[in-house]
């Protein structure tokens, strides 16, 4: 308990929420969920927090600070978890990655600082494109992914940056001259810029996918290397292309026929659908859980339109999928993806009313 001169001493929630930074609202939060519920009450009714109540708070807001969820941060403290000292080394630890991500900045700030010395051809709205992608790199990776890219970076061989600045310009001038996304040349390129990427990610599907979302949403990303929305849409219907020739190899003329406009059509739905299912993932969501099962229901719905109605095509091309790698090369979609996808459409496809045509991008 709070003690005063040896006298026990409580706090009503007013007085903990102005002595801890934490609101009023968020203490309500805390009790209706169980996490936190004050050792007494007054007799008018009003909680009361003691000692080990404000020491259980320090715990949750420490553990908040290190990016965990309020369901995850009760699972700890229910098992008896999270222990003073264990906290106190999570944040030390916390504190060191942000002093390493603080130096990491100050070196990349000073090595642009160099390029504009040298060339003084960058423009002050790319210097701050780039600060807007460093910032950008820490919504969608974590610590460990943050790490593993910067590893992956440095193993890369020399010319890395030569290719991508070639692939950026040959992708640009292929559009320029109005080449269609079928064409062969566009094709080999969509591969090779592909390729490039999984290279970058160390062959991580899942990095891959993260990287495509950021490079889509981020304006600033877009602005320095080139590649916009549209562009990454061109790349997309290449590939896609490319992944129809393999297709062909498993079904009639007739049925490729049938799928090509309908394949072409929902090929740029994939990325983002598959994005935010790994999203999922990567958190643990449980099948059943409302949003994982819309997205569910969405990947039911484009494998259905994928292939016009047509279950007998949607098999030929699971199978197809299963068998050649290439179809899965760069597509985001990787054993332990493709496992947490069934348990979400099990749930869903229990609903009768759902439509079973499946398929793959």
């Amino acid at each position: 308990m709070l003690e005063t001169s040896g006298v026990a001493m409580f706090l009503k929630i007013g007085q903990l929420a102005r002595r801890t930074g934490v609101t009023i609202r968020a203490l309500r939060h805390y009790d209706e969920i169980g996490l936190l519920s004050p050792s007494t009450r007054s007799e008018g009714g009003f909680r009361l927090y003691d000692q080990e109540d404000v020491g259980k708070l320090y715990r949750i807001q420490a553990l908040c600070r290190l990016n965990l969820t309020l369901a995850e941060i009760h699972q700890i403290l229910s098992v008896g978890g999270a222990s003073f000292p264990d906290v106190v080394d999570k944040q030390v630890a916390f504190l060191d990655h942000q002093i390493s991500h603080a130096v990491a900045l100050r070196d990349r700030l000073t090595g642009l600082q160099a390029r504009l010395k040298q060339s003084g051809n960058l423009a002050m709205d790319d210097w701050l494109g780039v600060l807007e992608q460093m910032s950008a790199v820490s919504r969608y990776f974590n610590d460990e992914e943050r790490h593993a890219l910067a590893k992956q970076r440095t193993a890369v061989e020399a010319g890395y940056d030569e290719e991508k600045a070639r692939l950026s310009e040959a992708l640009q001038q292929l559009m320029a001259r109005g080449v269609t996304a079928d064409s062969d040349e566009a094709q080999d390129l969509g591969y090779r810029w592909i390729a490039l990427l999984m290279k970058e990610v160390g062959g991580d599907e899942g990095l891959l996918m993260k990287y495509y979302a950021m490079q889509w949403n981020e304006e600033s990303l877009q602005r320095i290397s080139g590649i916009d929305q549209v562009r990454m849409n061109y790349i997309s219907h290449a590939m896609a292309y490319r992944r129809l020739a393999i297709y062909a190899r498993y079904c009639t003329g007739e049925e490729i026929a049938h799928l090509r406009p309908h394949y072409i059509r929902t090929t740029t739905s994939w990325p983002p659908l598959i994005a935010a299912i790994r999203g999922h993932m990567a958190r643990g969501t449980e099948p059943n859980d409302p949003e994982l099962q819309r997205l569910a229901g969405e990947w039911t719905r484009l494998s259905n339109e994928k292939v016009g109605g047509d279950e007998t095509l949607a098999a030929k091309l699971q199978h197809a999928f299963s068998r050649e790698p290439e179809l899965r090369f760069g597509s985001g979609m990787d054993p332990p993806f493709l496992a947490y996808l069934e348990k979400a459409l099990q749930v869903q496809h229990r609903n009768p009313t759902n439509n079973k045509t499946r398929a793959s991008p």
